[in-house]
């Protein structure tokens, strides 16, 4: 059972991801959150896609209220707190990973994604140290990419978006319409 630690320290533990946790005694919550921090810090500084920091910046600040919230329970509330692994942590060893289905495409999807981006990065960074960067060619499709083909991707994913829904309805409506021809057969009737 984990007694209650001075909030003060807790403040300050808590300003380093999963260590207010860890100092008030709940080990498997800290441990969570600090490793889960590090591997989204590491995510970004592997890919290089500055993108993706808001992850770990998430991670920082709910870690920080998650620490503080804990210190300002009431000491029932406090007392029948468990300690456990955050984040579906606490199966992981009874869990085979299999990607199925929707997931599989889903996890695929932003593989791809994150391939790309750091292969484009790579690219643009040996043509640019081939050409320069006062390059016109390269300016020109550096700002197209930054600026113009997130625009075209989003616009096409929301046009899609729309046709999916679009056809969806038509299918319900045609299984509605097949459903009242059924039920209106002679056959039916009796």
């Amino acid at each position: 059972m984990q007694r209650k630690k001075s909030r003060f320290w807790t403040f300050i533990f808590s300003f380093m991801p999963g260590a207010g946790e860890m100092y008030m005694g709940f080990m498997k919550m800290g441990l969570s959150l600090m490793l889960g921090f590090m591997i989204l810090a590491a995510i970004v500084g592997v890919t290089n896609l500055g993108a993706l920091s808001v992850f770990p910046i998430v991670m920082y600040a709910y870690s920080f209220f998650h620490a503080n919230n804990l210190a300002t329970l009431d000491d029932m509330a406090f007392h029948n707190l468990q300690d456990e692994y955050l984040f579906g942590f606490d199966d992981i060893r009874h869990r085979k990973w299999k990607l199925e289905g929707a997931n599989r495409k889903i996890a695929a999807v932003i593989l791809i994604i994150l391939g790309v981006m750091m292969l484009w990065q790579v690219v643009f960074n040996v043509l640019c140290d081939i050409f320069g960067w006062d390059s016109q060619l390269l300016s020109q499709i550096y700002y197209f990419v930054r600026d113009e083909l997130p625009r075209a991707v989003v616009g096409i994913a929301v046009i899609w978006a729309g046709l999916v829904l679009v056809r969806g309805r038509r299918v319900l409506i045609e299984e509605e319409e097949r459903a009242e021809d059924e039920a209106d057969t002679p056959e039916n009737r009796n």
